[in-house]
């Protein structure tokens, strides 16, 4: 079973919006009340555009993959880097962050999937 490009983009844009969750948890866990007013400052502004970019994928914008792909690739290598000093200090929040960019790469594969050629429909009408 194939699923069209509507249901893909709903589906991806469920997952980027269950990764903004994720974010909020991982934030807390990280910094909780003792965050700067920086840090709290950039989690709002992430929030904010991954809900956007979920808004935009799910009306049906083409654009939005593209922005999402260049936040992802801006924002995946510090995150690898990141991650050992993350499970240091918490186990849970290193397995959070593992689980936040496997949700955005799922979504991105989902919008760049293209689709399947239905098979041309035979002529069965008579001439």
């Amino acid at each position: 079973m194939t699923l069209s490009s509507l249901s893909r983009a709903n589906t991806a844009s469920t997952l980027i919006r269950i990764s903004a969750v994720l974010y909020l948890v991982y934030y807390y866990l990280n910094w909780g009340g003792s965050a700067s007013f920086n840090v709290a400052l950039a989690t709002c502004i992430a929030l904010g555009i991954l809900l956007l970019l979920a808004l935009f994928i799910r009306q049906g914008h083409k654009w939005a993959k593209w922005v999402l792909l260049g936040l992802l690739l801006l924002t995946i290598t510090p995150d690898v880097v990141n991650l050992p000093a993350t499970f240091k200090t918490n186990i849970i929040a290193g397995c959070i962050a593992i689980v936040i960019d496997v949700l955005q790469i799922s979504a991105l594969v989902l919008l760049f999937k293209k689709d399947k050629e239905r098979p041309a429909a035979e002529d069965t009408g008579a001439l």
